[in-house]
């Protein structure tokens, strides 16, 4: 029983651990070494699905924010539909009509149509979002990524809002993946909030207006990180602690000397 619980930890923790769109690799992998315990390995993956978002069909959003309480499907309240996910290959399947229980704020069709417009204007790649009301709170979940295994790179920006009464709130998270020659990766996480009056204009310039705050901040940790701590790991000068003279005084240096005169 011990190890059972073990094992099923370990495949939780490796599954959490995978970067944005590359789920279906670690599943090839962890199916590999478990001898195809795909019951195990699954259930691993609905959670992780749920606890971090995912795109599905490229059009979908899975979380647990719209997980259907009384089966294993999503609901997608703007197309008023339940669907399942294939977690093989990451699409919505078993697709069927859906009468929502939940009240609908007034802004709901506005903000729709702008986060549609949103998405068009600062999302180059995969977009997709949802809109989950649940009681007097309205959940926004937007997720962006860029999955390029081709060229080595994968990357999500992901981002959760909560509106209830005349606040906001959001996470926004972004995980980045670069493994050519090597293996980089970013995660960074913001909080936000805000007073507003809940219309969709507003809520749209308060997403705006924290994600290019988020992303400027990214940039300048990026340069810091390269204009401080980078540059105190090179050595300014070598051992002899004087300037190299490239070009044709390098002849004067015994290394270029030896180089010169074997030309």
């Amino acid at each position: 029983m011990s190890s059972s619980v073990n094992l099923e930890s370990l495949v939780s923790s490796l599954v959490k651990s995978v970067p944005p769109g590359e789920l279906k690799g670690a599943k090839d992998d962890l199916s590999t070494i478990l001898s195809d315990d795909n019951r195990l390995i699954n259930s691993s993956i609905e959670q992780y699905i749920n606890e971090t978002g995912a795109v599905v069909s490229g059009a979908y959003v899975a979380s647990k924010y719209n997980k259907h309480s009384g089966s294993s499907k999503y609901i997608d309240f703007v197309g008023r539909q339940l669907f399942n996910v294939d977690i093989d290959t990451q699409k919505a399947i078993d697709l069927e009509d859906y009468s929502p229980t939940e009240e609908y704020p007034s802004y709901f069709d506005d903000l729709v149509e702008q986060l549609e417009q949103y998405g068009e204007d600062h999302y180059p790649s995969t977009y997709a979002y949802t809109i989950v009301p649940k009681g007097d709170e309205v959940f926004v979940i937007i997720i962006g990524q860029r999955l390029n295994n081709d060229n080595y790179y994968t990357g999500q920006w992901n981002s959760t809002y909560v509106i209830k009464n005349g606040t906001i709130k959001g996470d926004i998270k972004v995980d980045i993946h670069y493994f050519e020659d090597g293996n980089v990766r970013l995660n960074y996480d913001e909080s936000t909030s805000g007073q507003i009056s809940a219309s969709a204009k507003n809520i749209i310039n308060f997403i705006n207006s924290s994600e290019n705050k988020t992303t400027l901040k990214i940039v300048d940790n990026f340069n810091e990180l390269n204009q401080r701590y980078f540059k105190n790991l090179r050595r300014l000068l070598p051992v002899t602690r004087s300037k190299i003279h490239w070009g044709n005084a390098i002849g004067n240096y015994r290394l270029g000397s030896d180089v010169v005169n074997k030309q």
